[in-house]
């Protein structure tokens, strides 16, 4: 990519009318550390919906499918209107859209979740995720701006504020249920509102001069579709893989290690259980997802080294060899080692799958972002609600079967993923 290029990105990312050389290839931290912040808030409102699950399935009796579906009505939202947003990023760029969609993510989750209607909670759940899909592609445009020359070290701590959202959500979202009851909900009101001022200050400056620049840029590289869509498959394969680790581990491990579920459902055997049963489950899902931020840091770490396409291979390829001792160890210490383990390797390759993506992509950076963090990870929440379904017939043991094929479809589609330098090489320009 050309130094024009590079300043002009440099431009629309801080909104200043010049650039000197020096500058082009420093990141901006402040803007990418807003970023973060921004993407830690809406995933962690997005992570506290299965903590929502547990509570309910625990405390209120609702089924596997019921919680489940809960699952389901952020992630369809997502879905649906991801792909829009990804279009609106990369040709209106709507810098007023990050505070807003972090307003709406946590507003319709705090307030939705008071309600004991179940069309309601679903409903507002649903907003949320219109919320979430609508902060993603932009704040990944923006990251991506704001990276200068250091594009996998500003997408991995990007990625490493969602890891973090998601890490905190178990815990905080059982503390907040236990102590408060669905009351306990409203905490989330606090980050949401002072994240969306902080956005809203950041953010409100550039937006008219940037799109004038974006569309005076020169862009020679051309788009490899192809690269793009055996990426994206190996997006959504590992985000069934993630949801349903996030949605069923913390029922899963006290299943096998505690009481059977169906005697937590039976309220006089929920009288008899230990705090320290029912905290257990909720371990396991932090240690996943804070051994995930590790994960994510190293996995940035080294493809600015041996290379993206090499990450997601050997992130993939070892986590299939871990998982089955993650959930089929003979002793819940061996298993709680490998959970950490797998959750390391499993999120290895999050930052370089998103610029990877955005490099088969160079003239769509919004859209590519919107489909590898937005649309293809929120499949893996719609396809919850079967694997609940599943569950509820067959048990949670071939739910985590199915999990294991999907680690296989990721490894294998990263061996059929093609050098981007190569196949969006610069075409000669028309004199």
């Amino acid at each position: 990519m050309s130094a024009a290029v590079l300043a002009g990105d440099r431009m629309e990312a801080t909104g200043s009318s010049e650039v000197s050389e020096p500058d082009i290839r420093r990141m901006d931290g402040q803007s990418v550390g807003l970023l973060t912040l921004g993407h830690c808030t809406v995933d962690l409102c997005q992570g506290l919906v299965p903590a929502m699950v547990s509570y309910v399935v625990l405390r209120e009796n609702y089924t596997y499918f019921m919680g489940a579906t809960l699952v389901f009505a952020t992630a369809a939202m997502s879905s649906i209107v991801q792909p829009v947003f990804g279009q609106m990023a990369d040709k209106l760029k709507l810098h007023w859209l990050l505070p807003v969609s972090v307003l709406t993510a946590g507003v319709a989750l705090a307030l939705g979740a008071q309600s004991p209607q179940y069309p309601i909670l679903l409903i507002a759940l649903a907003m949320s995720g219109f919320g979430i899909a609508a902060f993603h592609p932009e704040a990944a445009r923006q990251t991506h701006l704001a990276a200068g020359d250091h594009r996998t070290t500003a997408m991995s701590f990007f990625s490493l504020g969602g890891s973090i959202g998601f890490a905190l959500a178990p815990a905080v979202g059982s503390f907040a249920l236990e102590r408060g009851g669905r009351l306990g909900m409203l905490w989330v009101l606090i980050p949401t509102l002072l994240v969306t001022w902080l956005l809203a200050l950041q953010f409100s400056r550039s937006s008219s001069p940037s799109r004038k620049r974006a569309a005076a840029r020169e862009v020679r590289a051309r788009d490899d579709w192809f690269g793009f869509g055996v990426l994206s498959i190996s997006v959504v394969a590992r985000s069934i893989v993630f949801f349903a680790v996030n949605t069923f581990l913390v029922l899963y491990w006290r299943q096998r290690w505690g009481l059977p579920t169906e005697g937590i459902l039976d309220a006089e055997s929920r009288e008899l259980m230990s705090p320290g049963l029912l905290q257990a489950g909720t371990i396991a899902l932090s240690v996943f997802l804070g051994a995930g931020i590790a994960g994510t840091i190293l996995g940035g770490w080294f493809a600015d080294r041996v290379g993206r396409r090499a990450v997601l291979q050997a992130g993939f390829g070892l986590s299939l060899l871990t998982f089955p001792w993650m959930v089929w160890s003979p002793s819940p210490a061996l298993s709680l080692v490998m959970v950490a383990l797998t959750a390391a390797l499993f999120f290895s390759p999050s930052s370089p799958a998103v610029v990877l993506g955005q490099e088969y992509l160079p003239n769509r950076v919004g859209m590519a972002s919107g489909v590898t963090i937005g649309l293809a990870v929120s499949v893996g929440g719609m396809v919850v609600p079967l694997l609940g379904w599943l569950g509820d017939i067959y048990g949670l043991g071939v739910v985590f079967l199915i999990m294991e094929a999907m680690l296989a479809v990721c490894f294998l589609s990263t061996l059929l993923l093609p050098d981007p330098r190569i196949s969006t090489r610069e075409e000669p320009q028309p004199a």
